[in-house]
């Protein structure tokens, strides 16, 4: 049970500090610092490996949450805590399996239309990347929230 609670803590803390230093330091270090072409090629290399840690962390915190609360045992806490890791992963996955591709094809569409200079082309690829990005944004906020509601309740816990 030791083993067990120090990989779901350790996942928690790795996958959390993880996701806010991408969205809070990375993300908007490199976005300020770099060309607005270079900055999205370098992102297309790093979410992937983003993308993995949330399908691995999340899946294991899952899991190892679930060994260590056996459902039959649930208190209110654990619901509000179980709830909060399964809607990262889930809004995870939809990030990376769905909505982060599409913001990336529409990237390198935008590219391609910027650099064949067809501007009404690129301005309606540049509205469809903004919904798609504002989604992915969202999705991120809400994996950022449901993590933070962990993080509390998980401080409650230790604090009884």
């Amino acid at each position: 049970m030791a083993f067990l609670s120090f990989v779901n803590f350790f996942t928690f803390i790795f996958w959390y500090g993880t996701l806010l230093y991408f969205t809070f330091i990375q993300a908007p270090v490199l976005f300020k610092c770099l060309p607005r072409e270079l900055f999205g090629q370098v992102q297309s290399y790093l979410f992937p490996a983003y993308y993995w840690i949330s399908y691995v962390c999340g899946t294991l915190l899952v899991v190892t949450y679930h060994l260590l609360h056996p459902l039959k045992n649930y208190v209110p806490q654990d619901c509000v805590k179980i709830t909060a890791l399964c809607l990262m992963l889930l809004f995870s996955l939809g990030q990376g399996l769905w909505i982060g591709p599409k913001v990336a094809a529409l990237r390198v569409e935008r590219q391609a239309a910027t650099d064949a200079k067809d501007q009404p082309q690129v301005d309606a690829l540049s509205k469809e990347f903004g919904k798609a990005h504002g989604i992915s944004s969202l999705f991120n906020l809400i994996v950022i929230i449901a993590g933070t509601v962990y993080l509390v309740y998980l401080f409650k816990e230790w604090n009884t």
